[in-house]
This record gives structure tokens, sequence and C-alpha cells, in this order.
């Protein structure tokens, strides 16, 4: 099996991190990575935003976790509401990628340019996770009000599309759940 695909097949959520912080060069090779996503049209319609300051990433969390609490969804208001539980899960480190609203396809092209980062992060031993939490308190009006209090600031037009939590996993990866095999039809 090939380097890529066996990276691809690694990856996993990681949920609980070492406070170590995630070095420069290592996260310079992850925005690189983001960079070189495909978009449509080639329109590169993002912007990287890197968090590493803990107490702006304690502050985010604190508020982004309201938007659990507040959600009309059932499973996410109980999972806010369990003990111990965190948004962000201790990461030192945690990327926001806006993308220009007025391009063809900001969200997907995002998405995939945090797809790259996230498995740039697992070839080098590092973990990450998907954190909708962002997204979800960022459209509120509360949201980007706390979003530009705290000094989060996208370009003008922009707005997050995909943040990932990365650090070193505190355990190693857990084993690859089963995956649904009947999701896949082959027309020839």
């Amino acid at each position: 099996m090939n380097e890529t695909i066996a990276t691809i097949l690694r990856r996993r959520s990681v949920r609980s991190f070492l406070p170590d912080p995630v070095g420069q060069a290592e996260l310079e090779s992850m925005l690189e990575a983001g960079r070189y996503a495909p978009s449509a049209m080639n329109q590169q319609p993002w912007h990287f935003t890197a968090i590493r300051n803990p107490e702006l990433l304690r502050k985010l969390e604190e508020n982004c976790k309201t938007a659990f609490l507040e959600s009309k969804v059932d499973a996410l208001r109980e999972t806010a509401q369990q003990e111990g539980f965190t948004v962000f899960y201790h990461a030192p480190l945690m990327v926001v990628i806006s993308g220009d609203s007025g391009a063809i396809a900001p969200q997907y092209d995002c998405t995939l340019a945090m797809e790259n980062m996230i498995l740039a992060a697992t070839s080098i031993g590092l973990g990450s996770c998907w954190t909708h939490a962002v997204m979800m308190f960022h459209a509120t009006e509360k949201g980007k009000a706390i979003f530009r209090q705290l000094g989060v600031i996208f370009p003008e037009g922009h707005q997050p599309y995909a943040a990932a939590v990365f650090g070193r996993p505190v355990k190693p990866y857990p084993e690859t759940p089963l995956k649904n095999a009947d999701c896949i039809t082959i027309m020839d």
C-alpha cells in the first residue's frame, strides 16, 4: 500500500491532546498542504487563521460551547452537558479556514483545504479533530460579535467554513472502526 493511502486509512479524530505546542515547521507544512487543495476554477478563496494563544483558545472554547448548549439538536445539548466536555479537547492549535462567500464553492473549497491539513497532520504524527462548533457559533449574531471582541477577524466578505484542532495525541490512534461496505455502487 502506498504512503498516501496508508495515511488516509490511519487518520482518526483525536479528542485528547498533550499540551506540547505544534512546531512552526509542522504548522507551515500543514498550511502549505491546505493551500494546495483543489478549488472551484482555482479561485483559492480561502484564508487560514491559526490560533495558538492558549488564553484565546480558552475564551473561544468557552463561547463555542454555548453553540452546543443552545442547539436545537438534542444530541449536541446532551453532549455539551456531560462532565468534562470540551469543544477543542485541550488542543494547543486551532485552524479556522474562512472563505470568500462570493466565490463559486467556498464551503467545499475550504473543506477540501482542511482535509489536506488533517491528512498532513496525520502524516507527521500529529492528531486532529474537526470542530463544527466554530461555524455554528459564528453563524449567530452573538458569535460574530464575540469573535470580533476577541480579535478573531476574518477578511472582508469571508466567513468560516472549516475548523479543526491539532496537536500531539495523548494516546496512540485507536483501531479502525468498521466501515460501511454497503455504500458503494459501481456501474460498469
